[in-house]
């Protein structure tokens, strides 16, 4: 099978001839630094023009040798093919320094949001101070920078030539949009975006009604152009912490289900079916909602926060494509752990169908390059 065929057949619980596997959140550029200073080579990745195309030559580069350039281990990683739609703010927000010192930057960045960057924090989160939105007035003023129509949206390489390559390629194909929950946590922040549920539903309304129609528009010449070759949606929220999710069933289905519903409707309509939503944290509250959107699966199931991908398996069935929830803790503890991890889960859930292998989240810096390597080994074993 191909990378694509294989992708399609689990996605419709159909039998592969084996398990893809991705990661489907990221490997940092800190974790790739120290699996360089471990010694994995990047010779392979290293000076290939298309890595440069969107700056990230460390984690793309990475892929690249996970493609199979270097070493065998990592040829399991199957690759997917972004199509490349821009659904940020045309134009941008600075970049405009507010303030420095030897400690810190402060600084307006590109989404608007203002921020106190530490010096000696060289992979740290910044410390974030102010965001664009704060009312209505701002909303209509911010809303400006988000005209669908506006041919920045899609990248300069867009024409008939792409199109037969996204049709045609072996690889599966994937668009990501920001969620319903999601964009508005970008412009107003996590705390202010939910009180707003409560406290100017004018605002949260009016900002949820605007998205649907915005992300439809935008989406709609790529939609339209390439119908079923589009192999997956995905829609990032990031909407929960460990203990549960920021907004209750109640106002997901209030607020943020008609929106889903037109969006999955609309991609339906052209025969992409494949729409999975992006949350850490701990969502179980919300799966039946999101099913009741047209949502088809969930990713990446965090473990320390409480996701279980047997457990789902169990409660909902075929109802639900499953993608992630190996603990990347394991990984760092070694092989005993990484053998236990994957051996309570993978068989199970390979038997059953409709499951990716990846990791919660993101590999984090404390996973070793050879652990790292060691788990694609034993994964191995129960593709």
């Amino acid at each position: 099978m191909t990378p694509r065929e294989r992708f399609r057949a689990v996605a419709h619980f159909k039998e592969p001839d084996r398990l893809p596997v991705y990661e489907w959140v990221a490997i940092p550029d800190e974790t790739v630094l120290r699996w360089l200073k471990e010694g994995m080579e990047i010779e392979e990745a290293i000076g290939r023009e298309e890595l440069f195309i969107r700056g990230e030559l460390l984690s793309v580069g990475c892929y690249r040798l996970f493609g199979g350039y270097q070493p065998k281990i990592f040829s399991i990683l199957d690759r997917m093919e972004e199509i490349p739609i821009d659904f940020g703010p045309i134009p941008r927000f600075g970049p405009r320094i507010i303030e420095e010192n030897e400690k810190f930057t402060v600084l307006v960045d590109a989404g608007g949001v203002k921020k106190r960057v530490f010096k000696d924090r060289q992979f740290g989160m910044p410390q974030f101070i102010e965001w664009p939105v704060k009312d209505l007035k701002d909303w209509r003023k911010v809303q400006e920078r988000f005209k669908a129509d506006d041919p920045r949206r899609y990248p300069l390489e867009w024409s008939d030539e792409a199109l037969e390559f996204y049709a045609t390629t072996v690889f599966p194909t994937r668009i990501r949009v920001p969620g319903f929950f999601g964009f508005g946590r970008q412009l107003m922040g996590l705390i202010p975006w939910l009180k707003a549920f409560y406290r100017d539903q004018e605002l949260v309304q009016e900002m949820e009604t605007f998205w649907a129609d915005f992300l439809i528009e935008t989406l709609k010449p790529a939609v339209e152009a390439l119908k079923s070759s589009i192999d997956c949606v995905t829609i990032w929220e990031d909407m929960a912490y460990r203990k549960g999710p920021h907004i209750s069933p109640r106002l997901f289905r209030e607020f943020l289900l008609p929106g889903y519903m037109r969006l999955t409707e609309f991609l339906r309509h052209y025969g992409i079916d494949t729409i999975l939503t992006d949350s850490d944290g701990n969502i179980l509250p919300l799966v039946p909602v999101f099913l009741e959107a047209g949502v088809k699966g969930l990713y990446p199931l965090e473990v320390q926060a409480g996701m279980d991908a047997v457990a789902l398996r169990k409660s909902y069935g075929k109802s639900l494509v499953l993608i992630g929830n190996i603990d990347k803790r394991a990984l760092a503890l070694g092989k005993d752990a990484i053998e236990r991890e994957i051996g309570s889960k993978l068989p199970y859930l390979k038997r059953e169908g409709g499951y990716i292998p990846s990791l919660d989240h993101e590999v984090p810096p404390d996973v070793s390059y050879g652990n790292y390597c060691y788990y694609l080994e034993f994964l191995r074993r129960y593709l």
